[in-house]
């Protein structure tokens, strides 16, 4: 869950990659399809983007996603990353056997 202060957080990153790509608030706003004003009140913490456009605008200002957990310990789960890794190089017909086994099996284990 999100807390209050990760919009400030997140606000500030955004800020800092504008201004390092020497982009105005006007001109970000432009490039993701939001007015001027909303741009403002993400960077200013008032404000979450939806998902779409916060990925719009870590695409347009070139951000690493890693930036955004900075300081946040992540717990490591190597089979849990296996999984992820399987599935990010999997086709969509690869995807879409696993999610149904997965169903499946799921099922069987919640039924015992």
């Amino acid at each position: 869950m999100l807390l209050e202060t990760d919009k400030k957080i997140i606000g500030q990153k955004i800020k800092e990659y504008r201004k390092r790509k020497h982009l105005t608030q006007a001109q970000l706003a432009e490039l993701v399809d939001l007015n001027e004003k909303q741009i403002y009140r993400i960077e200013s913490g008032y404000n979450y983007p939806t998902y779409l456009t916060f990925v719009k605008i870590v695409n347009v200002l070139e951000i690493d996603i890693n930036d955004f957990t900075v300081g946040i310990e992540v717990e490591s789960n190597p089979l849990k990353d296996s999984i992820i890794h399987i599935a990010n190089t999997s086709s969509n017909i690869e995807l879409k056997t696993y999610y149904e086994l997965i169903k499946i099996i799921r099922k069987n284990l919640i039924n015992k």
